[in-house]
C-alpha cells in the first residue's frame, strides 16, 4: 500500500463511518457567564468616561471661541462713556448699580448672554445622558447575547433593550438597591436638570436662589448669577480703567470654562458611578 493510501487508511479508521455531531464547545457556567457581562460593564464604563470627556471639551470650546470678545469689551470699559458709567453712581437720583449693569450689558453684547451659557450647559449635559443612553443599549445587547451565548438577530437587539430597562425598575421598585432610588432610569429632562443645578452652585450660585426661581427660567436665571460672578472678578480693575481689562477678563474666562468643565465632569461621573452600580445589579436579576 502506498503512503497516500496507508494516509487516507487511518483517517478513516480514527474518523469512523458516523460524522461528527457532539458539540465541540463546552457549555459555560453562570460564573463565566456573569464575568463575562461584568467585563462588558466596565467597558460600557469606559465608553462613559471618554463620553462624557468629550462633551466637556465641548463647553471649554464654546468659552475659548468666546474670548477674542474680551478686547472689545475692555475697550468699551474704558471708553469715555464707560468712564462716565463710572461717575454716574455717585451722582445724585442715580441708580448706585448703574456702572455694573453698563458693564454686564456689554458683556452680554462682546462675550455672551446669560441665554447662551444656559444652553451651552444645557446642551452639554443633556448630551452626555444621551451618550449613557446609547451606551446602556450597547451594554444591554451585550449582556443578552452572552446570556444565549449567540449573536443577537436585528428584530431581537429592541428587545434586549427593552428586557434590560425592565430588570432595572424591578431593582428600583423592590429598592433591592438604595442608591437606585436616587438613579432611577436615565431620563434625559431629569438627570440634566440635576446636574446642571449642581453646576451652577459649584460655580458660586445658591441652591436657595436656584430653588425659588420659576421651574422655565432657572436655568438662565443662574447663568445671569453666574456672569455676574465673573464680572465680580475684575471688579478692581473696572473701577481702574488704567487696569488691564482684556487680560484680566481672559484670565476670567478661563477659570470659569475650568470650574464649569470640573464641575459638568465631576457631576456626570456620579451619575455614571450611580448607574455602573445598577449595571452591576441588572446583571445578577438577569442571570438564569
Amino acid at each position: 500500500m502506498s503512503l497516500p493510501s496507508r494516509a487516507i487508511f487511518l483517517f478513516q479508521f480514527v474518523a469512523g463511518d458516523t460524522a461528527y455531531s457532539a458539540e465541540w464547545e463546552l457549555k459555560r457556567s453562570r460564573a463565566e457567564i456573569e464575568a463575562a457581562c461584568r467585563e462588558h460593564v466596565r467597558e460600557a464604563d469606559t465608553k462613559a468616561a471618554a463620553a462624557i470627556k468629550q462633551r466637556v471639551a465641548r463647553f471649554s470650546a464654546f468659552i475659548q471661541f468666546r474670548k477674542p470678545g474680551a478686547k472689545p469689551f475692555s475697550k468699551d470699559i474704558v471708553s469715555f462713556y464707560g468712564k462716565w458709567r463710572v461717575v454716574k453712581p455717585y451722582l445724585p437720583f442715580t441708580k448706585s448699580d448703574g456702572h455694573k449693569e453698563h458693564v454686564i450689558q456689554k458683556f452680554n453684547e462682546h462675550i455672551f448672554t446669560k441665554e447662551q451659557l444656559a444652553a451651552a450647559v444645557k446642551r452639554i449635559v443633556e448630551g452626555s445622558v444621551k451618550d449613557l443612553e446609547s451606551i446602556e443599549n450597547e451594554l444591554a445587547v451585550a449582556v443578552r447575547q452572552e446570556i444565549l451565548g449567540q449573536s443577537l438577530a436585528p428584530d431581537e437587539v429592541p428587545i434586549a433593550a427593552e428586557e434590560f430597562e425592565k430588570a432595572m425598575a424591578r431593582l428600583v421598585a423592590a429598592s433591592q438597591w438604595d442608591a437606585a432610588k436616587s438613579a432611577g432610569s436615565l431620563v434625559v429632562s431629569e438627570v440634566a436638570a440635576q446636574v446642571a443645578a449642581q453646576v451652577l452652585v459649584r460655580l458660586g450660585v445658591s441652591a436657595g436662589i436656584l430653588g425659588t426661581s420659576a421651574a422655565a427660567s432657572w436655568w438662565t436665571f443662574g447663568s445671569a448669577l453666574v456672569i455676574g460672578i465673573v464680572v465680580d472678578v475684575i471688579w478692581e480693575w473696572i473701577d481702574d480703567p488704567a487696569g488691564d481689562i482684556e487680560c484680566e477678563m481672559v484670565k476670567a474666562l478661563d477659570k470659569l470654562s475650568k470650574d464649569a468643565s470640573t464641575a459638568i465632569k465631576e457631576e456626570m461621573n456620579k451619575v455614571i458611578s450611580r448607574q455602573s452600580e445598577l449595571w452591576d445589579k441588572t446583571v445578577t436579576e438577569m442571570l438564569p
